[in-house]
């Protein structure tokens, strides 16, 4: 069977993903089962709960199903899955997320279905061993394909997988056209200088460093910081702004789906992760120009350099406050990195991403066959 024989052969998908609330993972999956039921697929997207994007997937004629808010490894979401994927009888089953990847793995090896795993971090998310992550990796050697959307992705896997050839990396898309489209927002009416915090308010986002950072920073009355974003460190961070006498200077937002035109506005965004996948707000923050001053991890040295961004070592308080200033004191070397980045992310379309999918799902479809 040829590839492209492969590709049409597929033409039911079943995504499962705990929810669909404003996270990376959750936008990828919208954008990509969107552009699948364009194609005429028939794309159905089983969640515990939704969100943001359960209705924009609908509107696009995605078929939506809300499973139960059930947390963990709950035998009765499982059973759900299950009961769900015999009336649905898909062609591929592909997972976001580790409880998906576990409940959902299970079910499609259960109904004997194809099943693809979406890998969206890397080996040091899992450092912190648990009985799930043990399970997801163990049940992980067993599916058709692992998709990761970065190099440190993959080789956490091909460290496990007992066919290399089934781990593949698809980068993340990036909506250049909207984010082109969107028009530049002042967050407020004031002439100061305005940097960026985007992501989940969670330990892998580092966030303290960089309100760490700001406090090291004179108090001139010349920048605004706009934190967006929500999670479990929410709480925490807030009494951080306090305690460094940051009111003043920072503001902290609810995640907002389209935040661009906050981004067009930006002078500086700032990405202090201690790990990450292929992170959104990065690559996004590329598409619309803005420059960058991200943490020195191998996950943003796959796609990023000195000559398009400023890279500062991770926990690094000190530097980071160092490189904020010389980033917002020599705007034109800024905007001459910014210029290198978003050739960088030109060809990260979510269509391109479809396709490599769409293979992929083939080649898992025509090896069950044969």
């Amino acid at each position: 069977m040829s590839g492209r024989e492969q590709m049409q052969a597929v033409t039911t998908i079943l995504h499962l993903i705990p929810t669909l609330s404003g996270g990376g993972a959750e936008r990828q999956l919208a954008m990509l089962a969107v552009e699948q039921a364009k194609r005429g697929l028939k794309v159905h997207v089983g969640v515990r709960r939704g969100g943001m994007y359960e209705e924009p997937l609908r509107a696009h004629g995605v078929t939506v199903r809300l499973l139960g808010d059930c947390r963990g490894l709950n035998p009765i979401l499982l059973v759900r899955i299950k009961a769900w994927l015999e009336e649905v009888r898909p062609d591929v089953v592909q997972t976001w997320l580790p409880q998906m990847d576990i409940l959902g793995g299970v079910a499609s090896l259960w109904r004997s279905v194809p099943w693809v795993l979406s890998e969206r971090a890397s080996a040091p998310a899992f450092r912190r061993s648990s009985g799930a992550t043990w399970i997801r990796r163990a049940l992980g050697r067993y599916a058709a394909a692992v998709i990761a959307n970065s190099r440190a992705g993959a080789e956490y896997w091909r460290n496990t997988h007992p066919l290399e050839s089934r781990v593949t990396i698809v980068s993340n898309a990036v909506d250049t056209d909207a984010i082109h489209a969107a028009v530049p927002l002042q967050s407020s009416p004031d002439r100061r200088k305005l940097l960026l915090v985007v992501g989940r308010l969670d330990h892998q986002k580092a966030v303290d460093v960089v309100l760490r950072a700001i406090a090291l920073l004179p108090d001139d009355g010349d920048l605004r910081v706009l934190v967006l974003g929500d999670g479990p460190l929410r709480a925490q961070l807030a009494q951080l702004v306090e305690a460094q006498q940051l009111r003043s200077r920072v503001q902290m937002w609810p995640f907002q789906k389209d935040w661009w035109g906050l981004l067009k506005a930006a002078d500086l965004l700032v990405s202090m992760s201690r790990y990450e996948g292929h992170p959104n707000v990065v690559l996004e923050a590329m598409a619309a120009g803005c420059p960058l001053v991200v943490s020195d991890i191998p996950e943003h040295r796959e796609f990023l350099s000195e000559q398009s961004a400023l890279l500062v070592p991770p926990e690094d308080s000190a530097a980071l406050a160092a490189a904020i200033a010389a980033a917002l004191a020599d705007p034109p070397s800024c905007h001459a990195r910014a210029r290198s980045a978003a050739d960088r992310v030109s060809g990260l379309t979510i269509q391109a991403a479809a396709d490599a999918y769409q293979l992929i799902y083939g080649q898992a479809t025509s090896e069950r066959l044969n």
